[in-house]
């Protein structure tokens, strides 16, 4: 597993609020399903740290910002099935990204 951070600190419980929506979480997880970021936004606490699961058969990233803007926080690839990266969020905000490969997949992420 691969662990990325913006900066450190503890994460808290993950409550599921459905798959297409928003999810509270601390140690959240993501998987990547089908060119999809499921869920595609979540919400997690200051210092909590959100996983991304590859589940597709081929390779992604996990790029925050926009495509074309290349003004992200992280950058992380996935490169093949089981393949994880985390990554921990440390300052609140609103957090896009996307993956570089298919710039149609994108997510969100909400740091409170």
């Amino acid at each position: 597993m691969r662990r990325w951070g913006i900066a450190g600190g503890m994460g808290v419980p993950v409550v599921a609020l459905g798959w297409w929506g928003w999810v509270a979480a601390g140690a959240g997880d993501v998987e990547v399903r089908v060119f999809q970021f499921r869920p595609g936004r979540v919400d997690v606490e200051t210092g909590g740290s959100i996983t991304w699961t590859n589940r597709d058969d081929i390779g992604h990233t996990v790029t925050s910002g926009a495509p074309g803007d290349g003004a992200g926080r992280f950058d992380v690839t996935l490169d093949g099935p089981s393949a994880t990266a985390t990554v921990r969020f440390s300052e609140p905000g609103v957090y896009p990204y996307f993956c570089r490969r298919h710039p149609a997949m994108r997510g969100e992420i909400r740091v409170q």
